[in-house]
């Protein structure tokens, strides 16, 4: 333990220069660019943006973001394919996905050549309506100009080893702060969605927000409802509605109690998410508001001691967002955030990905122990409600909600029965003894009675009656 925290102090007190040099020569993805260099010597590699970032700030990102300068596009793109898998993702933006032979199992990483962002003619604050332009000719800190903050806005030669952060993005991450790089209301009005991507920072890293650039946040906030005429006379938002659940989840998932904060404060809950605002005017029983309320489920629901009750790394980001109407005047308010913002966007192995169907099952559920006990339940039908991941994530959610209410009820005691039968049936894998095949050689017709008697089997195989498959068969020989 005492040679982790000195390794790990080691790191964070070395050079920057050192600490991101280390993380290159470390990374098995990044191998073929010595060799790239090498083949190409007009060319130059830097590491850039969130990776950067994340680097000099002590964590080993997955992503990892490159910019080529010095070499045209389809010489970058043939040199590529010989040495991996490699698709053009984008003329406008003129970026790679690259994964290296010997890395297939590892997040492909992203290469751009150096790119201008222009406003267009008609331009509305949307990403779409800007004119980019790639031009291997430009340099890295003409590239860095056009960045959103300026922690963002560092890169890494890796050539010669040297840091470029030509708009204090070091000092910046020093302060714990965020600020755009230039000027905050002219990159917000370039792109809109640059001001909730300063909230989620501020949230995931847990920074503060520059007075200037906090006070363009909230001045602009309702650039991002404009709308524009489509060809069929219909209107819709210049910036699409899963780009403000993108920036919300991201940033709610990582900190959701810091992130309703930072939304309540620059008014962005009321503009996006108004019955959550109005929240704060349903007063509870033991009068407190019902949005206050919600945050210490929040904070129930991220708490390591409370997690580790339930023998849970973390809650799952469906259960935090639940969380968000249980004491709302309707529990569909969830639901209709998930959709609306498409909260369901990501793919299903990403760790920010959120199950509708299972944020209804959880809100549908979370009432169950208020009518059932579960020292009543069948085994087998707990085993069903429970002794799923969801069920584990229901259980702990139920536990958070009866916490937070404070007041003694008889679902606060069917808890501790619940988490007691939990540790019984569900902390261990027991194997299925027989199968629907089973009783169709001992003679039986297919029918609806089939579940209920591999059920009554699973009953006493989970109270330890019946332990083998011989004694399952045996038992079942009785039933019939």
């Amino acid at each position: 333990m005492i040679g982790g925290l000195l390794i790990h102090y080691a790191h964070k007190s070395a050079a920057p220069e050192f600490r991101v040099a280390n993380f290159v020569e470390s990374e098995p993805r990044l191998t073929w660019t010595s060799l790239f260099l090498s083949d190409h010597p007009e060319a130059q590699i830097y590491l850039v943006g969130g990776t950067v970032r994340d680097v000099l700030l002590g964590s080993s990102p997955e992503d990892v973001d490159l910019v080529v300068r010095g070499v045209p596009a389809k010489t970058i793109e043939r040199w590529l394919s010989r040495q991996g898998a490699v698709r053009f993702v984008g003329e406008r933006f003129g970026t790679f996905k690259f994964t290296p032979h010997g890395c297939r199992d590892m997040q492909p990483i992203d290469i751009a050549l150096p790119r201008t962002e222009q406003i267009a003619d008609e331009h509305r604050s949307g990403r779409k309506d800007q004119v980019v332009e790639t031009d291997f000719r430009l340099s890295i800190k003409e590239d860095l100009s056009r960045r959103d903050y300026t922690i963002n806005a560092i890169a890494f030669d890796i050539q010669s080893r040297e840091l470029i952060d030509p708009h204090n993005g070091m000092q910046d991450l020093g302060h714990q702060l965020i600020r755009t790089v230039l000027s905050p209301e002219a990159r917000f009005y370039e792109d809109a969605t640059r001001i909730l991507r300063g909230l989620r920072f501020a949230s995931q890293l847990r920074f503060g927000i520059e007075q200037e650039t906090w006070s363009a946040i909230c001045n602009n906030l309702d650039v991002l409802n404009n709308k524009v005429v489509t060809d069929d006379g219909t209107f819709k938002y210049v910036i699409p509605r899963d780009a403000i659940g993108k920036e919300f989840l991201l940033g709610f998932i990582s900190h959701p109690v810091h992130t309703l904060n930072l939304w309540d404060e620059a008014g962005a809950i009321e503009l996006f998410i108004p019955w959550l605002h109005e929240q704060k005017t349903i007063t509870l029983d033991d009068n407190s508001n019902a949005f206050e309320k919600t945050k210490d489920l929040l904070h129930m629901l991220h708490r390591p001691s409370f997690l580790a009750r339930h023998k849970l790394d973390k809650i799952h980001p469906n259960a935090l967002i639940a969380a968000l109407s249980v004491f709302s005047d309707e529990h569909e308010h969830a639901l209709h955030l998930c959709r609306q913002l498409y909260l369901h966007q990501f793919p299903t192995n990403h760790w920010a990905r959120i199950d509708c169907d299972v944020v209804a099952w959880l809100l549908d559920n979370r009432h169950i122990l208020e009518t059932e006990d579960p020292a009543g339940m069948r085994p087998s039908a707990f085993e069903k409600m429970f002794c799923t991941q969801k069920g584990q994530q229901l259980l702990a959610f139920i536990h958070a909600i009866e916490l937070v209410k404070g007041a003694h009820s008889a679902t606060s005691e069917r808890i501790h029965n619940a988490k007691r039968l939990y540790d019984h049936y569900c902390s261990q894998c027991y194997p299925k003894l027989v199968s629907g095949k089973d009783l169709i050689e001992l003679g039986l017709e297919p029918g609806i009675h089939f579940r209920d008697l591999l059920d009554k089997v699973r009953d006493l195989q989970l109270v330890n009656k019946i332990q083998t498959r011989p004694q399952a068969q045996e038992y079942i020989k009785t039933q019939i």
